[in-house]
């Protein structure tokens, strides 16, 4: 037995205030609730651009997360036992809040100030575990007595933002019709990125094999490799900027490929249901992959020092035949 009957309506709350790669790691979670108890529909406090992300779900709630600044007095050790309770709570059958150790402390303030269960999901396993993150969570939210199943999510983008993308690749297209591959290089953690010289020889590879455009994304924190995009311009990549996550969601629904590092992109790439390759390097795939049956991980081995060491001078980079042969598979195969 769970703590509701699933044919009890009411609301529920999830709180995630991590990046972008958790944030999607724990959809599945949030999917398992909806599929368990369908009458019971969920306030997301999460950041706006990722609930930006879930508008199609219909079991989201429309209102907008609230500002994090109301959820600040319960992190001071002496000012959360007078604090006002958030109004996004009230009402609420149960609250569930994801994060590291600071979001336990959170959640057991809350639940001594609350008649709801308040119950704390930890984002991502300690160092040393070799569980996936995605097995982890499932498995921490049936032991709070929730006995959802396995449920894997795919994002549809908003309309607007498909009906914007595609005027967009219009335009687009009077160069090639066919379907672009994006490739997005970058990830939050410089080491989890594949030395840029392999990508430099990897774009000039699908530039001069390939008929569809190769379309390059950099995130916010990929500053550092602008320098990179603008030089594989000269290949011809088209760099590809200002994009909301919506609508970096609706640009990759309509791509044939995608190619990226370990980063949230690459999460909300095998979200959307595109084949999705993934170049792993210090990061373990077995604990931090997307999942998915369209994603395709290697797995390679490099130092830090190695990735922004590249020069459009220096000699290509050797290319596995397992990529190059992924590639061409994907690309001339039907899926």
């Amino acid at each position: 037995m769970g703590p509701f009957k699933s044919t009890q309506p009411g609301r529920i709350v999830a709180v995630h205030q991590g990046a972008l790669g958790d944030f999607l790691l724990a959809l599945p979670l949030l999917e398992g609730l909806h599929h368990s108890y369908p009458m019971i529909h969920m306030g997301l406090w999460t950041k706006a651009e990722h609930a930006a992300l879930l508008a199609e779900k219909a079991y989201i709630g429309k209102e907008p997360p609230p500002d994090d600044s109301e959820l600040a007095p319960f992190y001071h050790d002496e000012l959360w036992k007078e604090a006002t309770i958030p109004r996004f709570f009230l009402d609420s059958l149960a609250i569930l809040i994801f994060g590291q150790a600071g979001s336990g402390v959170l959640a057991q303030r809350l639940a001594s100030r609350m008649s709801c269960p308040v119950q704390w999901i930890q984002s991502f396993p300690n160092p040393g575990s070799q569980q996936h993150v995605h097995h982890f969570l499932l498995e921490q939210i049936r032991q709070l007595g929730w006995p959802i199943q396995e449920s894997l999510p795919e994002l549809h983008p908003p309309q607007h933002e498909m009906s914007l993308i595609r005027k967009y690749l219009q335009e687009k297209s009077r160069i090639s019709p066919a379907k672009p591959i994006l490739v997005h290089p970058g990830s939050g953690g410089l080491r989890k990125i594949w030395p840029l010289q392999n990508w430099w020889t990897l774009l000039r590879f699908l530039c001069g094999h390939y008929r569809h455009p190769v379309y390059l994304t950099l995130g916010p924190a990929d500053e550092r490799l602008r320098s990179f995009a603008r030089s594989a311009e000269t290949l011809g990549a088209v760099m590809l900027d200002g994009f909301s996550l919506s609508g970096l969601a609706a640009l990759l629904s309509e791509c044939r490929l995608y190619i990226g590092s370990d980063s949230g992109v690459s999460h909300l790439a095998s979200l959307v249901g595109i084949p999705t390759i993934l170049m792993f390097g210090p990061t373990d795939p077995a604990i931090w992959a997307p999942r998915g049956p369209k994603v395709h991980i290697l797995k390679e081995s490099w130092e830090e020092p190695e990735v922004l060491n590249w020069s459009p001078d220096f000699a290509e980079a050797s290319l596995s035949y397992g990529l190059l042969e992924l590639v061409k598979n994907l690309l001339t195969a039907g899926f």
